[in-house]
């Protein structure tokens, strides 16, 4: 490798080295130095150097803002530096430490996947000694007066400085400390000979000099500006004073605080609250206007007259008017609808006893805080809009979910800057009434962190004891929340602290049925998607069956959002084909769903086809709905008893309750001990990649077992739902609605569940109660008589065949009951 040895002090650098591009900055030699690396080009130099002679290139770009620099983007005049340390960051940026050689001069940039430059070292000229010497102490001096004149460097890069004996090194660490132009210090670094390096750096210290003083002048010019207008504040305070005398007392105020103090009285304030805002006020009116405590004070008054401290929407108290919005805006939700209109009816009666003076007034808006609890999509939000609507109040809405911060609740304290109300007062001053219907959006999403607790904040304000007084932390003064109405909506109610909870009355939704999703198709869901695709109702028809399968072919969900997505999408491409002319009027029916949709997303489960041995029908509840579940057992040489399927603790309980019962009760049904003892029982749970959960798979299993271990088949077209114990009780299970439909979907005719939940079937609707057979049971012997082919008789009389092998009997092969086409993404399974 070619070495310049011009000079004896010239550092041994070879000709071909990496270049590492940097912006907005020159580093000079003998300096030593971190360079932070971020672009894949300047980390490829830097690793090529590492591996190499650890000599790297330093040049500055011409133009910073350029990400990918080529060689013509870069000065010709760089630096030659050692690498002594390089560090790489776990976010992949690199931290060089490297040491300055010797200013170099780039005859030829090269690149590949990085910069390199063939270099030659530029030799240092000296010059006269004499001249040399007076530059420097000229130089020492011009630092010393720009120091002195308030240049601002730390004291450790001063001391640095004024250390330094060599000329050249003076000049250089001066060119780097100071925030001369990046040219400026290019320039420095390209100068060859000291004397014309110590000459350019005193012509920069010149010009600092000059800025300096222009700077010192203005700040004194500002002074007498704020001087000035100290005194014209002085001046109008006398003037205010003059004025009073002149108008015999009367206050001679500006424009603005006059404003302000009008609006105020008219607000009609209590004695407290009017006593704390007059105070404020007349602040202001002692303030200068420009000062920044004065904004403070306006921004704070001007929300105080904002707010409807006394302004009320009149109440449209009729039970009846209310029940039609609700039948108007929603289908279904009967339960949730008569609460509603309980809750209307009972202020209706207050408030005409109020009106005979039998009770206070304040009285009339005293009732429990409704919390509406369900899955997504089912209307918890829309129908508190109706409730105001039916009102006729003012419609709030405060998202709740992810709130950690108390403030939100009650707001900044006024000491910040940037400080403003909570959101109740910001809502507040929105629904310009302060008996609004507010909603409580996700309260079970509330957080927490190190600046509070917003559910403990609310603590306070759904508790009709104490909102009356709730003081938000911006106004400082309290404001009457008693005669809003709080609704608040929730998915999991367990996720409620206790404490709010406690105030709140939960309303609970449960999920649509599919007749019930129909229906809210036709009415609502199918005229807003055609609305808003632009179809007109005679250019698209869907018909019943087309919807009822993309129910429920192409959705799964409790509500209807996805639902009415699907809707829109073929209204979507209906109407490119009407806009392309291929028709004219479109009728969409339920085969050509897959034209508009693609192939049927989830498939719902269907009877077996026969009865078989070993292969019960139980039933299970997910948020989205109830389906059937098939449990199909095995008998085959070993020991013990085997499940699968993913299931959870409590189904593996149930399971062992039931081989238990059998053992208890092996001579009456006639099943040989010994066979059970000596073999391997495997109860199987198809679809096992979905997670099944709960007691009341404990009836369907038993079946399940009790046929494999006695050959009598199962019935297929019965399914059951229900708990049981050791001693064979039948108890009671949730979710019988959603199970039962599920059951109905799949062409089930015979249900058997607990005694116990008979007043659930009143939830069922008639139609589908009057074409179902349902065999209530109180224990598992009355399970077993609807069961089990032959009923409890062919049990007793041991009419079957013991199973063997696989899934049949001694007798053959039995058929395996059809498997359901499990989806992506479905929710755990309750059984």
């Amino acid at each position: 490798m070619p070495i310049d040895k011009s000079s004896p002090e010239v550092p041994n650098i070879p000709f071909n080295i990496p270049v590492c591009p940097v912006r907005g900055s020159v580093i000079y030699p003998t300096m030593v130095q971190h360079i932070d690396a971020s672009r894949a080009i300047s980390i490829a130099a830097i690793d090529a150097a590492t591996a190499e002679d650890k000599v790297i290139l330093i040049v500055s770009q011409r133009d910073k803002d350029v990400d990918e620099p080529t060689g013509e983007d870069l000065y010709d005049v760089g630096t030659a530096c050692s690498v002594l340390r390089v560090r790489k960051n776990p976010d992949g940026t690199v931290q060089m430490l490297v040491t300055a050689l010797a200013r170099v001069r780039v005859a030829r940039y090269t690149q590949t996947d990085y910069l390199r430059a063939d270099v030659q070292v530029m030799p240092v000229k000296a010059g006269k000694s004499v001249e040399l010497q007076a530059l420097s102490r000229e130089l020492s001096e011009k630092f010393e007066s720009v120091i002195q004149g308030g240049k601002g460097l730390t004291p450790d890069a001063v001391q640095a400085i004024q250390a330094k004996e060599d000329p050249g090194e003076l000049a250089d660490f001066i060119a780097f400390h100071l925030d001369f132009r990046l040219e400026d210090k290019q320039a420095v670094l390209e100068e060859a000979t000291l004397t014309g390096r110590l000459k350019k750096v005193l012509t920069l210290l010149d010009a600092e000099q000059e800025v300096m003083a222009v700077q010192q002048k203005i700040r004194a010019q500002v002074k007498e500006e704020i001087d000035r207008n100290q005194r014209e504040y002085y001046l109008r305070e006398q003037m205010k004073v003059i004025q009073k005398e002149l108008h015999g007392g009367e206050d001679g105020e500006t424009d603005e605080t006059e404003e302000l103090r009008a609006k105020i009285e008219a607000l009609g304030l209590s004695g407290d609250v009017k006593k704390e805002i007059d105070r404020e006020l007349n602040r202001l009116s002692r303030m200068h206007p420009d000062s920044a405590e004065a904004s403070v004070i306006r921004t704070y008054l001007t929300w105080v007259t904002e707010l409807p401290w006394n302004v009320r929407s009149d109440d449209q108290l009729d039970v009846n008017e209310a029940a039609r919005i609700l039948d108007e805006d929603h289908y279904g939700l009967e339960k949730v609808k008569d609460r509603v209109l309980e809750y209307l009816a009972v202020r209706q009666l207050r408030k005409a006893r109020a009106e005979r003076g039998e009770i206070d007034a304040a009285d009339v808006n005293k009732g429990p805080i409704l919390v509406f609890t369900g899955p997504p999509g089912v209307g918890k939000t829309s129908i508190a809009q109706s409730i105001a609507k039916a009102l006729g109040r003012k419609y709030v809405r405060i998202a709740l979910g992810g709130a950690r911060d108390e403030s939100d609740i009650r707001g900044h304290r006024r000491t910040y800057i940037g400080a403003m109300p909570g959101r109740l007062i910001q809502g507040l001053r929105t629904a310009g009434t302060k008996n609004p219907v507010v909603l409580l959006d996700e309260v079970d999403k509330l957080g927490s962190s190190h600046q509070g607790d917003p559910s403990s904040a609310l603590l306070e304000v759904l508790d009709p004891a104490q909102n009356f007084n709730f003081t938000d932390h911006y106004l400082g003064v309290p404001f009457d929340l008693s005669e809003v109405m709080f609704i608040a909506t929730a998915n999991y109610p367990e996720q409620i602290p206790p404490a709010l909870m406690d105030r709140m009355e939960v309303i609970d939704f449960s999920s649509y049925i599919e007749q019930e999703k129909l229906e809210i198709a036709k009415r609502y869901l199918l005229p807003r998607q055609l609305n808003q695709n632009g179809l007109k109702g005679n250019q698209i028809q869907i018909t019943d069956a087309a919807l009822e399968r993309l129910i429920s072919n192409y959705t799964r969900e409790a509500g209807v959002r996805n639902l009415e997505r699907e809707i829109g999408t073929v209204a979507r491409k209906v109407a490119r084909r009407l806009a392309g002319g291929d028709a004219k009027r479109v009728k969409v029916t339920d085969k050509e769903l897959d034209r508009y949709l693609g192939q049927s997303r989830y498939t719902p489960e269907t009877e077996a086809r026969e009865d078989t041995v070993g292969l019960a029908t139980g039933m299970f509840y997910t948020p989205v709905g109830g389906d059937i579940l098939f449990i199909e057992t095995s008998v085959s040489p070993g020991k013990g008893l085997l499940l699968t399927g993913q299931i959870g603790d409590v189904m593996k309980e149930s399971a062992r309750a039931a081989l238990t019962y059998i053992k208890t009760n092996a001579e009456r049904f006639h099943i040989d001990k010994d066979k059970i003892d000596n073999s391997e029982i495997h109860v199987h749970f198809p679809a096992g990649a979905i997670p099944k959960e709960g007691p009341s798979a404990g009836g369907a299993i038993a079946t399940s077992l009790i046929s494999a271990l006695s050959g009598i088949p199962a019935r297929h077209d019965v399914a059951m739902t229900g708990e049981i114990t050791l001693t064979g009780r039948y108890l009671p299970i949730g979710g019988l609605k959603e199970k039962v439909l599920g059951a109905r979907r799949a062409g089930i005719k015979h249900i058997i569940m607990p005694k116990s939940n008979e007043p659930d079937l009143r939830d069922i609707p008639l139609h589908l109660r009057s074409s179902m057979a349902f065999h209530p049971a109180e224990n598992l012997d009355q399970v077993l008589d609807v069961s089990i082919v032959g009923g409890l008789a062919a049990l007793e009389r041991g009419a079957g065949t013991p199973a063997s092998g696989g899934e049949g009997g001694e007798g053959g092969p039995v058929k395996r009951a059809p498997r359901r086409k499990r989806n992506v993404g479905d929710a755990p399974a309750s059984a």
